[in-house]
């Protein structure tokens, strides 16, 4: 049951991204949708089993995107690291410190492509509606990832998926 609902979240939201966001203006700069998702498996699930998962998911959105391959699987699994380092020494029902490990995620995908792209091409020079882009990013990061993440907790509390990381459960709402 729990796999089948990482899969079906994880494919919705790649739709969501790849097809339904680009038709409406004002998602225009949305960032990775799937940051949250990372997030949240790598609060909920083993190393063991968080893994694999992060990999064949970066492998699918490297096929998908138009980005240099490999991309997006560095970056996850970078993401999946550093998430599962923090949560060691921090607890992971601060809403705060989540929230900021969003902003941050998505701060440094931008870093991570515009090296990619300077790296990979001589002369490249950042365009100036990148710097619009990146503060759009982290705008939306901020509003919406904290609040997918804690749909994603809620969703997955109500079916009871039992928290298997290193983390503890985050505490009940209200």
């Amino acid at each position: 049951m729990r796999y089948g609902f990482y899969i079906g979240t994880c494919l919705f939201l790649i739709i969501v991204q790849t097809t339904v966001l680009t038709y409406f203006s004002i998602f225009a700069g949305m960032y990775d949708l799937l940051i949250p998702f990372v997030v949240f498996i790598s609060i909920c699930l083993p190393l063991r089993e968080s893994l694999p998962f992060v990999i064949i998911l970066g492998l699918v959105l490297d096929n998908i995107s138009g980005s240099p391959f490999g991309l997006h699987l560095t970056f996850y699994f970078w993401l999946l690291a550093g998430v599962r380092w923090i949560i060691k020494f921090l607890r992971v029902s601060n809403k705060f410190l989540l929230s900021l490990v969003l902003v941050s995620a998505v701060l440094i995908q931008n870093i991570l492509i515009i090296g990619t792209f300077g790296f990979a091409v001589p002369g490249w020079q950042l365009p100036a509606a990148a710097l619009k882009n990146i503060a759009l990013q982290i705008f939306w990061a901020s509003i919406t990832g904290p609040l997918f993440l804690f749909c994603l907790l809620a969703i997955s509390k109500r079916f009871g998926i039992q928290f298997n990381g290193s983390a503890p459960p985050p505490k009940a709402y209200g």
